[in-house]
């Protein structure tokens, strides 16, 4: 495993050595292919299902968008578009959009700010294992710590390493189940899916929801997991 980091970091330096200057970002572009201000694009407009302001919605099937990094979100349209991470809803979308188009919405939603939707009370034992797995992973299952990629706190690594925090642990959990299955296919050297298949789905849960427990970047409230958690449902 840390060979293969070694690899895919060198690999990744290499890449962004060798990479043509990025096109400049039309975030008022961005803003209209987001709220479906374009003809004919009311019907697939973004905040339909990650909200107007990218913060998604409590029932956890659609992702935080809010503060996610321009580069990494980029790399989802194309990957929507070229298949290796094959959906339903965002495959098309994609597909009718640009390289320009895609660049845009990924920089509009990456300088956005949006209210944290707060969270539920969890389990604190499965809170715990997934704190330890963040911090440290498990020698036993051969997987590193989750800061390694994506920061402490879930924060994420810019460019292209996402931020997890006050993610929903729904859509994280069902994004590992597509990296087992081999329907997503598109992380570096197959890191992503490897490690899918070393955790038990006890340990996918637990991991998933440390991160949603944790306040994401781009809030603009204080952390609302405080007095009020015991009156909220467990999961």
């Amino acid at each position: 495993m840390l060979r293969l980091l070694r690899q895919l970091a060198a690999t990744t330096l290499l890449a962004l050595a060798a990479a043509p200057a990025p096109a400049q970002p039309n975030i008022a572009n961005g803003q209209l292919i987001a709220v479906g201000g374009r003809e004919g694009q009311v019907q697939t407009a973004c905040f339909r299902c990650h909200g107007i302001d990218g913060a998604g919605d409590s029932s956890g099937a659609f992702p935080r968008l809010t503060g996610q990094f321009t580069e990494y979100t980029l790399k989802q349209m194309r990957d929507y578009a070229n298949g290796s991470r094959p959906n339903d809803i965002m495959t098309p979308i994609a597909q009718a959009l640009s390289e320009q188009d895609w660049l845009d919405v990924s920089a509009f939603y990456a300088q956005l700010e949006a209210p944290d939707l707060g969270r539920p009370a969890f389990d604190v034992a499965a809170l715990q294992r997934g704190a330890d797995l963040s911090a440290s992973g498990s020698a036993e299952r051969g997987v590193q710590a989750c800061i390694n990629c994506h920061g402490p706190a879930g924060i994420g690594i810019e460019p292209h390493y996402p931020y997890l925090a006050g993610q929903f642990a729904t859509y994280m959990e069902l994004q590992f189940r597509f990296w087992k299955e081999g329907v997503r296919r598109n992380d570096h050297y197959g890191v992503m899916t490897d490690i899918a298949n070393r955790l038990t789905d006890e340990d996918v849960r637990a991991v998933s929801i440390y991160f949603e427990s944790l306040r994401p970047p781009g809030s603009t409230d204080p952390d609302l997991r405080g007095s009020d958690a015991a009156s909220r449902p467990e999961r």
